[in-house]
């Protein structure tokens, strides 16, 4: 979906107060030649709409009105526009005589036929009134082309401002901005190989390349040199220019390097990476079904969530009812790590595990002081937890520690360096191989009564 369909469609869904107010920063800022601006449709200090004729006004420095009628009422379509010209032409209403009023502007979020912008016309026949409307295509493409900043304010997409772009508008807005002072980017480049090779070395072999000198040596111009012979030799990447214009760059970023093409040549990278654990897991351990999860966060009860995730999830069950636990892998540049165990075990799941405790408490205790769980996990069990002795437990007993335990949880974090080690594979299963001891405790607590009777046979 292009830049312009997205401010369409978000237009067209848009509440009748968020509209008004769009719409008046879009005319105050087409035209400040004015005395006074009033939104009489609005009240003050309040997201909401009231009733008032007309919606909004101002008043021009030679004493002429112009009146502003704003709709959402797509059901009602031209018909509403004709109740809002009438209006506004009845002197009893706005109590300004209709030779005072210079122009009458409709902005609505649909579109009209020639027909119907006809009717509107032919209203003021006998008046010398100009009337504009703006239509859904016609604010769509004024917002996409002078006003991305209200698109973000007030439709909520990304912010582009138009200073990412490619080498060679980059070089004609450097051209024209020079207006002849400097030397031009696309002049003939002369020697300098050594330094031209040098540069795609080091493109090659790093992040980042700072190229520094004093004002007129062409640092530019041998970036720009070197940049395009690089692609020419790397067919895979793509370059971008930085063309600064006094505007915060965060958002041009997400919206250049949102690339679906890559996401899913790294998903694809990912899933057969997880797959191949999940196999290596299957051969020494009962599992259920793989679940790789999707990137697409749940909106529908969250605010300010991003609609995408930043990481790859994967998670494995055992093969229930006769084995417990799950693993868990989370991959991101942010957070790595494997974690494993019983999340929000049911209250009576959670009964049976903390009498299991109570009762084989030795055994417990080697499992969490074993080399492997001391090793991957450093011995700890994490999960949230309640500040004194559970019903039915006494504070004394020396598993109490592990008693008191709402979540039963293990947890190895990776750094950044050790995933991009060789053995980060064979690290992960590792981890995963380790939790089993711990969840052939807790899937005999789970799968036996109190008596250590077996509830599945």
């Amino acid at each position: 979906m292009s830049r312009l369909q997205s401010i369409e469609n978000a237009l067209a869904s848009i509440n009748e107060t968020v509209f008004q107010e769009l719409c008046d920063s879009f005319l105050i800022l087409r035209n400040d030649n004015y005395r006074t601006f009033s939104r009489v449709g609005s009240q003050s200090g309040k997201q909401k709409t009231t009733k008032g004729t007309p919606d909004t006004f101002y008043l021009l420095p030679n004493g002429q009105y112009v009146f502003v009628e704003y709709s959402t009422n797509i059901t009602k379509g031209v018909s509403k526009l004709q109740e809002d010209i009438e209006k506004c032409l009845d002197t009893t209403k706005t109590k300004i005589p209709i030779n005072q009023i210079a122009e009458i502007i409709l902005c609505i979020n649909f579109n009209l036929s020639t027909e119907e912008i006809q009717s509107l016309k032919n209203l003021l026949d006998k008046t010398r009134l100009t009337l504009t409307i703006y239509t859904l295509n016609c604010l769509s493409l004024e917002l996409h082309s002078q006003h991305r900043d209200l698109v973000h304010k007030y439709l909520g997409l990304p912010l582009d401002t138009g200073q990412i772009v490619s080498i060679n508008t980059f070089v004609e807005e450097y051209n024209k901005a020079s207006k002849g002072i400097a030397t031009p980017l696309n002049n003939t480049f002369l020697h300098r190989e050594e330094e031209l090779e040098n540069i795609k070395h080091i493109i090659k072999q790093n992040d980042f390349l700072i190229i520094t000198g004093v004002a007129g040596v062409g640092k530019t111009k041998i970036a720009i040199e070197a940049i395009n012979s690089f692609l020419a030799e790397n067919l895979s990447y793509n370059a971008f220019c930085l063309s600064y214009k006094n505007c915060d760059l965060l958002s041009d970023l997400y919206q250049h390097f949102d690339n679906k093409k890559d996401y899913e040549k790294v998903k694809s990278i990912v899933n057969e990476f997880f797959k191949t654990i999940y196999s290596e897991i299957e051969n020494k351990d009962y599992l259920g079904a793989i679940k790789i999860y999707r990137i697409y966060n749940d909106l529908r009860f969250a605010k300010d969530k991003p609609p995408y995730k930043t990481h790859f999830g994967l998670y494995f069950p055992r093969k229930q009812p006769k084995y417990r636990g799950g693993y868990y892998l989370c991959i991101s540049p942010k957070e790595t790590f494997v974690g494993g165990g019983f999340f929000n075990p049911e209250p009576k799941d959670l009964l049976r595990i903390r009498q299991e405790i109570a009762a084989e408490g030795e055994e417990m205790l080697q499992i969490m002081e074993s080399v492997p769980i001391k090793k991957y996990f450093g011995g700890i069990l994490w999960g949230e937890e309640v500040k004194t002795a559970p019903k039915g437990f006494k504070k004394e007993d020396p598993m109490i520690d592990f008693l008191r335990k709402k979540q039963f949880l293990l947890k190895r974090d990776f750094s950044t360096e050790e995933v991009f080690q060789e053995n980060f594979f064979e690290e992960i299963v590792q981890s995963f191989l380790a939790m089993r001891p711990f969840f052939d405790f807790m899937t005999r607590a789970l799968t036996t009564d109190a008596n250590g009777i077996s509830l599945y046979e």
